[in-house]
């Protein structure tokens, strides 16, 4: 499982998170299943959100990583820059 935490000021948050789910997520390879959800109880000020998507294999993710991962960051350091903030990580089933 790979996500994605979207964390976005709340002066940014509507323009950007219409930005994701408009443009951003229909892009996405859709054998990865991706997930859009919101954080219900986030520690951080905003809004935040997790973009989940899931990997068989190891060079699928990076490749993925190095595909669409630098077009979501593009898109917000140029249109919400120190407003809106993207961490990675990824997991494994247990």
């Amino acid at each position: 499982m790979y996500n994605i935490s979207i964390i976005v000021e709340e002066s940014a948050h509507a323009d950007a998170i219409n930005w994701v789910t408009t443009t951003f997520v229909p892009t996405l390879p859709s054998q990865h299943q991706p997930q859009l959800l919101s954080l219900l109880d986030s520690p951080h000020e905003g809004h935040t959100y997790s973009l989940q998507l899931k990997f068989d294999e190891r060079a699928t993710l990076e490749d993925f990583k190095a595909e669409f991962l630098h077009q979501l960051q593009h898109y917000l350091a140029t249109n919400y820059a120190e407003r809106a903030f993207i961490f990675d990580s990824t997991m494994q089933y247990l």
